[in-house]
């Protein structure tokens, strides 16, 4: 599996394209931080530790919530069209690899990059924000861009069931990805209005309100106010999320057979 997993990451070291796909890291914080340093946002705090706090929640609920749905489904693209393009699907028939060792192996290199996305918006939010306020509570928000990259990237793995589905072009994934974002950021404006078991049943959602839950006992956000009773244990999220995740896979897996089958 780690040979297979390797040749996935060496197919993507030819893409140019991933390491902008990787720089957009930097697209949410830097912006922020100078909006931070503005007498007019800065005035609104408290203390310098209030200011780290909201700044690092607008880095990882829009930066990593908004964008890491969108760098999984386009890198996601790549590894799966691979074959496609190159007409490749029957000359890995002459291969002793499963087409499920296959899946899992770019399953695993998009965990990867959702791990390495979250946790380097986390380091860079850290940086930049302790420029303009005072950094606290580091190895707790490291663990906790960690677990978001998890889980965002298993929440994203059903957007990929549409992206093998309908196996079309680069831009029309991208244009997915956008929709699903969208979406998601769209049922979050609406929780209160949703029913709690739909907002559960949407990975996106669903992680935004664990991330909120969990500041909010770690002490690194002021409240969730009325969703209160909306937010999951950790627990909860793990289960739903590693159903959903599960589910994604077998049938990515299927469609992928069918398709080497043509």
């Amino acid at each position: 599996m780690l040979k297979l997993v390797m040749c996935e990451f060496a197919k993507l070291k030819r893409k140019k394209f991933i390491w902008l796909v990787v720089l957009s890291a930097f697209l949410f914080p830097v912006p922020l931080t100078v909006l931070m340093t503005m007498p007019q946002t800065a005035e609104r705090y408290d203390s310098k530790i209030a200011i780290f706090n909201d700044y690092f929640q607008s880095v990882m609920g829009y930066g990593v919530e908004l964008l890491l749905p969108c760098m999984i489904g386009v890198i996601a693209a790549m590894l799966f069209f691979m074959e496609r393009d190159n007409d490749t699907f029957k000359n890995l028939r002459t291969i002793p690899i499963t087409s499920t060792q296959m899946i899992l192996a770019k399953i695993i290199v998009l965990f990867f990059f959702g791990i390495i996305f979250s946790l380097t918006s986390a380091i860079i939010s850290i940086l930049c924000g302790g420029l303009v306020a005072e950094v606290n509570s580091i190895a707790y928000r490291l663990f906790f861009a960690l677990e978001m990259g998890i889980f965002i990237t298993a929440g994203t793995l059903p957007l990929i069931v549409l992206v093998v589905f309908f196996s079309k072009n680069y831009i029309f994934s991208v244009l997915l990805c956008v929709f699903y974002s969208v979406l998601s950021m769209t049922a979050e404006s609406s929780f209160g209005a949703l029913p709690k078991m739909m907002c559960w049943l949407m990975p996106i959602p669903l992680t935004t309100l664990w991330s909120a839950g969990n500041l909010t006992a770690h002490g690194t956000m002021d409240g969730v106010g009325m969703l209160e009773n909306l937010i999951p244990t950790t627990f909860q999220t793990i289960s739903i999320l590693a159903v959903i995740a599960l589910l994604s896979v077998i049938v990515i897996d299927y469609m992928y057979k069918k398709r080497g089958d043509e």
